[in-house]
Formats: C-alpha cells, sequence, structure tokens
C-alpha cells in the first residue's frame, strides 16, 4: 500500500487501543469515544485491509496473527508520536525542572526543607521523587539519583561524588542524662548493620533493648519522641541538631560511604546539573561541621 492510500490514522489509533486494552470498553475509555464509534472505526480498518484483524467469539476480541503483528508494530509508533507531541508543546514552555530521585529519609530530613533555599541561590527548578535502590532513568522517568553510595555502579551511569557519609548515636535531650547503654536502641531494617559498624572498634557496651522499625525515617521519628538512642545519618539530622530536638553525644563517623549524584552516562552537558552538585556538595559539607 502507498502513502496516498495508508488508512486514516485515526482507525489505526482504534486499532491500537483495543489491542492493547484486549476490550472495546476499555479502549473507548482512553479514547474518550463511545463504544460504538470505536467498533465502527475498527469495523472500517478491516474492511479497508481486506482482511479481519479481530476474531469475534465466546462475546470477546480475539486477535488474529496479523492482526497480532500489526499491533505489536503500531504500539511503539504510538508511543513515539505521543512524545513527540509532548516535547511540541514544551518547545515555548523553556526548560523543564530536572527530575531528582533521592533517598527517602535523605529526602524528607535534608532535600525538601531546602528546596526553598535551592531554587533561590541557583534559579534551578527541581522536582523530587522520593525512591531508592537501583535506577533506571527511562523507565522510572528522572534525570537523576541522590543516592548513597553502597552498591556497585550499573552500567550507562555516571557517578559524581558528592560528601562523605558520617553516622553518629542521637537521643532527644530529656534524655541527657541517662546512660547512652541503658537506653533502648532504634534500628531500621533498611540499614540493618547501622549500629554493628559504628560499635566496630569501640568499648561502648549497650544493656537496653532493641527496637526494629521498617524504615529509617521510622527509627529518627521515635529518637526525635525520646524512645531511646538512634544510629543516624548527619546529613539526615543536622537541621534537628541546629534546632536543638536532637543531640549526638558522640559525634559522627565516616562509616566509608558516601553520597553520590547519578546521571546517564554520555549525556550532553546541562549546566544546571554541575550547579546543583556543586549546591549540594557546599551544603552538604556543612553538616560535616556538627
Amino acid at each position: 500500500m502507498d502513502r496516498a492510500r495508508l488508512p486514516a490514522l485515526g482507525s489505526l489509533r482504534a486499532f491500537e487501543a483495543v489491542a492493547r486494552q484486549g476490550s472495546l470498553v476499555a479502549a473507548a475509555s482512553e479514547l474518550n469515544v463511545t463504544h460504538g464509534a470505536l467498533s465502527k472505526q475498527v469495523r472500517g480498518l478491516e474492511d479497508e485491509l481486506g482482511e479481519p484483524l479481530f476474531e469475534r467469539r465466546n462475546r470477546g476480541l480475539h486477535l488474529t496473527p496479523k492482526g497480532a503483528w500489526l499491533a505489536e508494530k503500531l504500539g511503539p509508533l504510538f508511543g513515539d508520536l505521543a512524545q513527540t507531541m509532548s516535547e511540541f508543546h514544551a518547545l515555548d514552555a523553556g526548560p523543564q525542572p530536572l527530575i531528582l530521585s533521592c533517598e527517602p529519609t535523605l529526602c524528607l530530613r535534608f532535600l525538601i526543607p531546602a528546596m526553598v533555599d535551592l531554587e533561590q541561590e541557583t534559579g534551578i527548578a527541581v522536582r523530587v521523587l522520593a525512591a531508592g535502590g537501583p535506577v533506571d532513568f527511562v523507565a522510572q522517568g528522572f534525570d537523576l539519583a541522590l543516592r548513597r553510595q553502597d552498591f556497585p555502579l550499573p552500567a550507562g551511569v555516571e557517578a559524581l561524588p558528592l560528601v562523605e557519609e558520617r553516622m553518629g548515636p542521637v537521643i532527644a535531650p530529656s534524655l541527657a542524662d541517662a546512660a547512652l547503654s541503658d537506653l533502648p536502641r532504634l534500628h531500621s531494617r533498611t540499614r540493618p548493620d547501622a549500629w554493628k559498624a559504628w560499635t566496630r572498634g569501640r568499648k561502648a557496651r549497650f544493656s537496653g533493648t532493641d527496637i526494629q522499625y521498617q524504615h529509617f525515617y521510622l527509627t529518627l521519628q521515635a529518637a526525635l519522641a525520646g524512645q531511646g538512642v538512634a544510629m543516624a545519618s548527619v546529613h539526615m539530622v543536622a537541621t534537628a541538631l541546629e534546632q536543638g530536638r536532637l543531640i549526638a553525644p558522640h559525634g559522627f563517623s565516616p562509616d566509608w560511604t558516601q553520597y553520590v549524584m547519578l546521571r546517564p552516562a554520555g549525556r550532553a552537558s546541562d549546566g544546571r546539573v554541575e550547579a546543583l552538585v556543586e549546591w549540594l556538595r557546599a551544603r552538604m559539607a556543612r553538616h560535616l561541621s556538627l
């Protein structure tokens, strides 16, 4: 079929939606058309092509082999078309905000409270997603990822160093007069070895109970509430320390990991990324003096 005889784009789109959804009703809802209108478009495409694309049996639609082949080809084409139109409409909107994925507790305790300063001091628009673990920039839809590098660097990912990690026990001021060794130890399942790593090489002995929390954030909340002593990252409790809501009786020590900014390797230079990294380095370096 030559280009002059290509089927109408609307009928191809209707067929692709029905094939992907597996249902006329669901596809009609997605395209915001009536069930009858969508069915008519699909039948019109079948008439134009001269063969059926669906088998209609048992009150259901089942792709024919050639229908399945056509649906597989059209899916990526319509995905690319949607992306193209999205980029077209964004052309006059200026640079889009940088999408930054950040480990959840660091995001809640440090990054989000610092966002106003970041944007005022750098002029960079940043949108933050609280997420941890492996990164997939395409599938997850972000530009950068702030992580503690305690894992091998994935292929195709570049790491820009920010600042070292430092850990130490923290307590609420109400527990300042208590013996640290007698207090309940608050643990996080997301950093199960934090206490073990800190006590290695120290003579510290603890007789208090051990309390487990699912996430680091909850462990720090428990410390703020005076429930015991938590092993904390200085970068996550800096604001609470400055405000006097937590104290660190033994200070903070390196745990031999560091925070890094991850980005796709080989991507074209973006001055906003370099400016953001420099701002984060400077801001997080302040914490090391606490």
